[in-house]
């Protein structure tokens, strides 16, 4: 892969960050990243609180990331025309008062509708990522991306975990008010260590939104990573959005702790990122691609084994968090290189994609494991692993036709 180039004068940089604040800007990632994944493991106990069924109750998991991939798409892109440190302060403020308001919702509706709410306005941690890639010199793009997406992935799984032991002491209404009071000390720690920056873009917000189309149409490589991440994190959240069924369901009937204590497991794989963006700047974006849709693949082999073996559920989630991590890492780097200059519009669609594809896989895996059990969710997720390994495929044939393709 071709190094980074160092973004323009005018691109949305600030002076080059110590170590130290990059650590800290994973650890807000992280933080507010829990917003849309403390649902998971208290699904059941929603079901349960609110009397609904399955099909419905997965609906709140699939309105948060959808609501994330809205926000995705509709404010990321002003990371190129407004600082992002007043975007995140802003967001970090309203996903308190959208927290909130499921900890109080009625019925499942307004829920799933509070549940949208704060999907939109957590997509925080994605602003943070191309501030850490702009503020890193070129060698280092990957292993700050990492670092920031490793944040992320570890917030995603101890906060299931901690949502499953809060749920089962004091039920899912306390998860959301635990959210909401979060939310409190993360904003005075952005307020406090987020730096100022200066717009990469002089273009309107409709202007900016204009753009979107282009560069994904212009670039092959950003579509390859677009189409590539969005499978592999529906593979993701397949798994999931449906283990605390499994885990209430199958032979073992634990309860949601359990399912959120899994999360520790995950936890382990999550440090996968920042491996795979150190391997990203050594090896190439392709290489690590490549190995990670087949670690992904290879996950769900082994989970097809999970509903009644203990040992393959726990090997299986290590794999899969490892492949899943490792590829949204190169994924996203070999994005970025694309245009310096419109790295808020490039992750705006990057994960834009990414997230509807784990709703679409919350959506469809919900319906198989409601209709096929466990062995409905294990295929699903190696035929994912499959589509993304054809497409990776194809853009490396592409490649030796058009060898200037990262």
């Amino acid at each position: 892969m071709r190094p980074t180039p160092i973004p323009p004068p005018d691109a949305h940089t600030v002076a080059s960050a110590p170590r130290g604040k990059i650590l800290m800007m994973a650890v807000i990632a992280g933080a507010v990243i829990t917003n849309i994944y403390c649902t998971q493991p208290i699904l059941p106990l929603i079901q349960s609180g609110l009397g609904v069924d399955l099909a419905a109750v997965n609906l709140v998991a699939g309105a948060a990331l959808l609501g994330f991939a809205t926000g995705l798409a509709l404010l990321l892109p002003l990371g190129d025309r407004v600082d992002r440190r007043t975007l995140v302060l802003g967001q970090i403020a309203l996903a308190f008062v959208c927290a909130l308001a499921a900890a109080l919702a009625p019925g499942i509706w307004p829920l799933i509708g509070a549940s949208f709410g704060l999907g939109i306005v957590s997509c925080v941690p994605q602003q943070l990522v191309p501030l850490a890639a702009s503020m890193s010199p070129p060698a280092e793009r990957g292993r700050s991306v990492g670092t920031v997406v490793s944040g992320i992935m570890v917030g995603i799984l101890l906060g299931r975990t901690v949502a499953g032991v809060v749920g089962e002491a004091w039920g899912w209404r306390a998860v959301y008010a635990m959210e909401a009071a979060f939310m409190v000390p993360v904003w005075i720690a952005a307020a406090a260590l987020l730096p100022r920056g200066k717009p990469g873009s002089q273009l309107s917000y409709l202007g900016l939104l204009a753009s979107l189309w282009p560069l994904a149409r212009d670039h092959r490589p950003l579509r390859e990573s677009m189409l590539i991440q969005a499978l592999l994190w529906a593979c993701f959240n397949a798994f999931w959005v449906n283990l605390a069924s499994l885990l209430a369901n199958g032979p073992w009937h634990l309860g949601s702790a359990w399912a959120g204590a899994f999360g520790i497991i995950g936890a382990a794989g999550a440090l996968a990122a920042t491996v795979g963006g150190r391997a990203t700047d050594r090896l190439g974006s392709r290489t690590v691609i490549g190995l990670s849709i087949a670690i992904v693949t290879l996950s769900y082999l082994l989970l097809a084994g999970a509903a009644s073996s203990l040992a393959l559920l726990v090997i299986g989630v290590i794999v899969l968090d490892i492949g899943v991590q490792a590829a949204l890492v190169a994924n996203q780097t070999r994005a970025f290189a694309v245009d310096p200059a419109a790295q808020g519009r490039i992750n705006s669609l990057y994960m834009t994609a990414t997230f509807i594809g784990g709703a679409a896989g919350v959506a469809v895996s919900g319906w198989l494991m409601q209709r096929f059990g466990w062995t409905g969710v294990a295929v699903f997720g190696v035929v994912l692993g499959l589509l993304a390994g054809a497409i990776h495929l194809a853009g490396l044939r592409a490649q030796r036709r058009a060898p200037t393709l990262t």
